[in-house]
């Protein structure tokens, strides 16, 4: 196996024994390929198929096999069983794989299956980890856009100081207030995570050439609603689900190598608002 670093948890498992306790000595399915499945519909009164609209991916699934080296029998009961045992309740293992200069990592992976630990004597424990992720894809390290909403210099200046088209450049960040661009250096397609808005702002728009996330309510100062891609787009103002504010929620992927840019507009911004966005730096097949 070429060298490469595993990190679970927060724990680091290295391909070369002399970096740490943690060894790692296989990574199966990291570097496959997604599954694939088809819903296809049956020809009325014969044998055989409709081709299916698109192709639909599998969940990846990983398994990470890797020995701890221990001081003491009880050193191995006190401290690397107790954090095998512990991952199996975690919702999001934080597991990402350093490779070629870069992280990159599985969204929301979880234990799928029985870990499985086995003493080989009273220096080495081997353990055998199942990870399971629902969304195929391979993430880059995460990033975050802040932008204040509401900009007041000496002249009085509002928010947005843009309007009509603008060159979004090639790498993301903020070009200017409630301008900002994603860039995605993956071979997969790239959405936001998630747009999170402080209040106060009576309403705002979102849009990215024709696409538009609109929000009709007002977010109160010190509140904030973060708006997702999930199930068509979601809202949760402050732990309460608030979608149905959302008059129009187009998320549009940001394709292998694009750059897309975004115009924020909050009507009426005060001081204190806020616009967060939260993303990937990449997304990989």
């Amino acid at each position: 196996m070429d060298a490469l670093m595993v990190e679970i948890d927060g724990r680091r498992l290295f391909t070369d024994p002399g970096a740490g306790s943690w060894w790692l000595t296989e990574l199966e399915g990291f570097f496959d390929s997604p599954g694939t499945r088809f819903d296809e519909n049956l020809v009325p009164g014969a044998d055989g198929a409709f081709d299916p609209d698109e192709v639909l991916l599998e969940p990846r699934r990983v398994v990470v096999r890797g020995t701890c080296e221990v001081s003491s029998a009880s050193w191995a009961d006190r401290v690397a069983r107790p954090w095998l045992a512990s991952l199996v309740k975690r919702k999001d293992l934080g597991f990402r794989v350093f490779v070629g200069g870069q992280w990159l990592s599985l969204r929301n992976a979880k234990v799928r299956g029985q870990i499985k630990v086995r003493d080989i004597d009273e220096t080495f424990t081997e353990f055998e980890i199942p990870i399971w992720s629902a969304d195929p894809r391979k993430f880059g390290p995460k990033a975050r856009i802040e932008m204040d909403a509401a900009i007041e210099p000496a002249g009085g200046l509002r928010f947005p100081l843009v309007d009509g088209a603008v060159s979004f450049g090639t790498s993301g960040g903020v070009l200017f207030p409630g301008v900002f661009i994603i860039h995605n250096q993956g071979t997969a397609d790239l959405f936001p995570e998630q747009f999170t808005v402080r209040g106060p702002v009576p309403r705002f728009q979102i849009t990215s050439e024709a696409s538009v996330i609109e929000y009709d309510a007002p977010i109160a100062r010190g509140q904030e609603l973060n708006v997702t891609p999930f199930a068509g787009g979601r809202a949760n103002l402050d732990g309460a689900d608030v979608s149905h504010n959302l008059l129009r929620a187009d998320w549009v992927p940001i394709r292998p190598g694009e750059t897309r840019g975004y115009l924020f507009s909050p009507e009426d911004p005060q001081p204190g608002s806020q616009l967060a966005v939260d993303y990937s730096e990449g997304a990989w097949l």
